[in-house]
C-alpha cells in the first residue's frame, strides 16, 4: 500500500509530460536510399517570409537553424557546400492565434423546477507549426518531411526557448532517416 502513492504521483507526472509533448508526423519517399546520405547543406536563398513578425525573426531563425545542425551532427552528418552536399535541408514555421474553450452545464433546482447555466471559458492561445524538409541534392526532390504543431507559450525566457525548440527538433528528427 505504501508503494502506491509514490508510483501514482510518478504516473500522475509521466501523463502531464505527454500531455503536453507535440505530436510529429513524417513522412518519406520509400525508393529513396537514405544510407547513401553523409552530408547535408542548408536549401540555398532567404528563409521564405510568413508574413508574421513572431516568426519572421533572426532569432527565431538561428535558433530553429542551431537546432536543426546539432541534431543533424549528433546523427554523424557533416555539413558542407551546397555543390557537395548529399542532401539539403528546410525548414517552414509559422503561428496562428487559436481559442480553446470549455464548457460547463449545470442544474439549479429541485426535480419539478429548476434552471440550467452554463460557464464558458474561451482562452486565447499561440498554436506553432514546425515542417522540415529533407531534399535529394541531385535530384532535387523531396525525400523524408516532419511536422509539429504546439502550443507557443511566448512568456518564455530565451533559455527556455532554446530548450523548447532543441527538443521539439529532436523529437522531429528522431524519425530521421526512416528505418
Amino acid at each position: 500500500m505504501r508503494w502506491r502513492l509514490p508510483a501514482y504521483g510518478i504516473l500522475s507526472a509521466a501523463l502531464a509530460v505527454a500531455c503536453t509533448s507535440p505530436k510529429v508526423g513524417y513522412d518519406y519517399d520509400r525508393s529513396a536510399d537514405f544510407s547513401r546520405y553523409h552530408s547535408y547543406a542548408w536549401v540555398s536563398g532567404a528563409q521564405e517570409p510568413t508574413g508574421d513578425r513572431r516568426v519572421d525573426s533572426s532569432l527565431v531563425d538561428a535558433r530553429i537553424r542551431t537546432a536543426i545542425e546539432r541534431e543533424l551532427r549528433a546523427k554523424g552528418y557533416l555539413a558542407s557546400p551546397d555543390t557537395s552536399s548529399d542532401f539539403l535541408v528546410a525548414y517552414h514555421a509559422g503561428m496562428k492565434d487559436m481559442l480553446k474553450g470549455a464548457s460547463t452545464q449545470n442544474y439549479i433546482g429541485d426535480r419539478a423546477h429548476g434552471t440550467f447555466t452554463t460557464i464558458s471559458d474561451i482562452q486565447p492561445y499561440h498554436e506553432g507549426t514546425l515542417t522540415i524538409d529533407i531534399v535529394d541534392a541531385r535530384s532535387r526532390q523531396l525525400v523524408w518531411q516532419a511536422s509539429v504543431k504546439a502550443d507557443v507559450d511566448q512568456n518564455l525566457d530565451p533559455k527556455e526557448r532554446d530548450a523548447r525548440v532543441t527538443n521539439i527538433v529532436s523529437a522531429m528528427l528522431s524519425h530521421f532517416p526512416p528505418r
